[in-house]
Formats: structure tokens, C-alpha cells, sequence
């Protein structure tokens, strides 16, 4: 009985060291400076870059080890620096983040920038993210055939009905052809045709190899 009292005291003793002990599980806060950023890619491809900071939880006894990513919704190219940070403090760390925002990329496109995180102490491992968005403004450049951009090309009539074609965009223009279809298509017509009557012959063929085994069948039995 003495030395169940004795044990109880004990635990009771040690209930306000452990409610004050850290979380053994790390977390992992990060934080992206600029809540968004605008560049004009109507001429080349244009990075912007980010900063931001990292800061782990974890306990006092153990190192952490902190993995960083970013991806951009639209699929442009993103990268982080550093990658990867050891943490043996609970300081913050800094980061930079550079997105690609391909040329000829209208204006009034936007977006969302995510710098992903994973922190590994121990045995034990948590995750976090932040966001920003990437905003393109400008306008791209004139088509090469209209006036007023050095290539000395025609102005069009009237000048406010036309539309631009963005760089790297070819047109495809329509073939000659005859009652509606181009040659390419009549070579398609053509082939197909040609199949079809193929393959009608050999099902013929094929048909006509069967009945004739049941008319000979029928001549000798009469």
C-alpha cells in the first residue's frame, strides 16, 4: 500500500515536467514574403523570384532535416534554393524561389506558385505549404505583317478589327482542293475506298469457299 502511495506521488510529480515537454512530432511553418508578382513576358521568357523563410518545431535534443518544392499551377518551370536545410535551432532559415513564365505569355494571365515542405527528425515527420500567385501583365507585340513594328509591312484597312496572332503560333492554312474537299482529303477518300472494296472482295471470297462444300453435299445425296 506504501509503495502504491509512493508511485502515485511520483506520477502526480511528474505531470507539470511533462505537459511543459516540446511535441515530439516537428512541424513546419513556411512563409513566402510576397503574397504575389506581376512580369511582362510578351517579348522572352521572364523569371521572377520569390523569398520566403522556414521555421521547425521540434525537439531540443534532435536535428531536423527540412525538403522544399514548388510547382506552379499553369506548368511553368519553378525551382527552389536550397532544396534542402538542417536545422539544429529553431532559427529560420531563407529560401528564394525563381518561376519561368514563358515568352509570348498573354497579359492577364495569373498563377498559383506552391513551395511544398517535408521536415524529418527522428523517426517522426510532418508537412506544410505556402502560396503566392504569378501574375503576367503587358501586351504581346503587333503580328509581323501589320505596320508600325520596322518590317515594313502593310498597314490593314480600318486597323480596330484585327486580331493578333501570339509569337510562336503558327496558322495553318487551308489547301486547294475540289467540290469542297482538298487533295489531301480525296487521297484519304480514295484509300478508304479502295479498302472497302478490298475487304467487300474477300468477304466474298470467303462466303463462296463455304457454300461450296454444302452444294457438293446436296448433288450427292440426290
Amino acid at each position: 500500500m506504501r509503495a502504491l502511495v509512493l508511485l502515485s506521488v511520483a506520477v502526480l510529480a511528474c505531470l507539470p515536467l511533462a505537459g511543459a515537454a516540446p511535441n515530439p512530432v516537428p512541424s513546419l511553418t513556411i512563409k513566402i514574403d510576397q503574397a504575389s508578382l506581376s512580369v511582362n513576358a510578351s517579348n522572352a521568357s521572364q523569371p521572377v523570384t520569390f523569398t520566403g523563410s522556414v521555421t521547425v518545431s521540434k525537439s531540443q535534443y534532435l536535428s531536423a532535416t527540412v525538403t522544399l518544392s514548388a510547382a506552379v499551377a499553369a506548368g511553368w518551370n519553378s525551382s527552389v534554393s536550397p532544396s534542402s536545410m538542417t536545422f539544429t535551432t529553431t532559427s529560420p532559415q531563407s529560401f528564394t524561389c525563381t518561376v519561368v513564365v514563358p515568352a509570348a505569355t498573354p497579359g492577364g494571365n495569373e498563377s498559383q506558385l506552391t513551395v511544398s515542405g517535408t521536415v524529418v527528425s527522428g523517426f517522426l515527420q510532418s508537412g506544410n505549404e505556402a502560396t503566392a500567385m504569378v501574375r503576367v501583365v503587358g501586351t504581346l507585340p503587333p503580328p509581323a505583317h501589320q505596320s508600325g513594328n520596322g518590317t515594313g509591312g502593310t498597314k490593314p484597312s480600318g486597323g480596330n478589327n484585327q486580331t493578333s496572332v501570339p509569337t510562336g503560333l503558327v496558322s495553318n492554312p487551308v489547301s486547294a482542293g475540289f467540290l469542297g474537299y482538298s487533295y489531301e482529303q480525296w487521297a484519304y477518300i480514295t484509300v478508304a475506298a479502295v479498302a472497302i472494296v478490298v475487304v467487300a472482295g474477300a468477304a466474298v471470297r470467303v462466303r463462296r469457299r463455304r457454300r461450296a462444300p454444302l452444294e457438293v453435299e446436296s448433288v450427292e445425296e440426290s
